[in-house]
C-alpha cells in the first residue's frame, strides 16, 4: 500500500471515527513495544558477550570509535553499538560532510549519539543540538565531554524556525529528527536560510494525520535542493563486523530496528551554499 493511501485512511479514521483511530494508534504502540521488549530479552546473552568483548565504543559506521554512554546489558542498544543505527543515512552523512560544513545543527539530538557522532567527524564545526527533554539534554553534553569536543557542542530546549534561520547563515548541515515536527520547522518560508543548508531529515508522515510531511518538505526545497528519498534498506551483517562474532541466526536480530516499513529519510543538497 502506497503512502499516499494510507495517510488517506488515517485521515479518514481520524475525521470519522476518533475512538477507532485512537485506539488502533494505541494498540500499535503496544504491540511495538512487546516485540521490542522480547527482542531485547532474546539479546541478552549475546549483548553480554558483545560488551565484554567491545565495551561501549562504537564498531562502525560513521561514528566508528566513539565512547557511547555506558549502560547495563538490558538496557544497551546494538545498533548503537554496532555503528548500523540508521544505516540508511550513512551515505547522506559521508556527502554531507564533504561539503565542509562550519555548523551542524541536531534538532532532535537526545543522548548526543549524531551530534556528538558528529562533532568528532567535523572537528573544525560547531555543533548545536537541541531537546526538548532536559535528561536528554544532559545526556547529550555528558556525552559530548566524555569524546573531547564538550568545547564544540553546544545544547539548547526546542528549536523555532527564527533560531534555526540564525543558525543557517553559513555552511550549514541541518540533521532532524523531530517526530513530525520538521513540517513546521523545515520551511524556508519561516527560515530563508535554510535555501543555502544540507538537510538530512527523517520524515514521520507516519506520526502526522493532519499534513503530508514528505510532499510538503520536498515541495519546499525543489527549487533550492537536489532531493533524494531512501526507505528502510536491510542490514547486512557484513557491513558490520562486529557482529560476526555472533551466531548466524542472532546477526539479523542484533541489527533490526523494528521501524515502520514505509519510513523513510531525505537528503536535500542545497545548489548554492551561503
Amino acid at each position: 500500500m502506497q503512502t499516499s493511501h494510507i495517510q488517506m485512511i488515517k485521515r479518514a479514521l481520524s475525521s470519522y471515527a476518533p475512538p477507532v483511530f485512537r485506539a488502533i494508534r494505541q494498540s500499535r504502540r503496544i504491540l511495538h513495544a512487546r516485540r521490542n521488549s522480547r527482542l531485547q530479552a532474546r539479546l541478552l546473552p549475546w549483548k553480554e558477550k558483545f560488551i565484554a568483548r567491545h565495551g561501549f565504543v562504537v564498531q562502525g559506521g560513521p561514528f566508528a570509535g566513539m565512547t557511547f554512554h555506558k549502560s547495563s546489558p538490558e538496557q544497551a542498544y546494538l545498533p548503537l553499538l554496532t555503528g548500523s543505527y540508521e544505516a540508511e543515512t550513512h551515505p547522506f552523512i559521508e556527502a554531507a560532510l564533504k561539503r565542509d560544513p562550519s555548523t551542524i545543527v541536531d534538532v532532535g539530538c537526545e543522548a548526543g549519539y549524531v551530534a556528538v557522532g558528529l562533532a568528532r567527524r567535523a572537528p573544525a564545526a560547531k555543533v548545536i543540538g537541541f531537546d526538548i527533554d532536559p535528561a536528554m539534554r544532559d545526556k547529550c553534553r555528558t556525552l559530548a565531554a566524555a569524546n573531547g569536543v564538550g568545547d564544540r557542542v553546544m545544547i539548547e530546549n526546542a528549536c523555532t524556525p527564527a533560531r534555526l534561520d540564525e543558525l543557517c547563515a553559513g555552511r550549514t548541515l541541518v540533521f532532524c529528527d523531530c517526530e513530525g515536527y520538521e513540517y513546521e520547522l523545515l520551511d524556508p518560508a519561516k527560515a530563508p536560510n535554510l535555501k543555502h543548508a544540507d538537510i538530512i531529515v527523517e520524515l514521520h508522515d507516519f506520526m502526522r494525520i493532519d499534513v503530508d510531511i514528505t510532499a510538503s518538505i520536498t515541495a519546499r526545497f525543489a527549487a533550492t535542493h537536489d532531493i533524494e528519498l531512501v526507505g528502510i534498506a536491510p542490514r547486512a551483517a557484513g557491513q558490520f563486523p562486529s557482529v560476526s562474532a555472533l551466531p548466524d541466526a542472532v546477526r539479523a536480530e542484533a541489527l533490526q530496528e523494528n521501524r515502520v516499513a514505509y519510513q523513510q529519510w531525505a537528503f536535500l543538497r542545497a545548489k548554492t551554499r551561503a
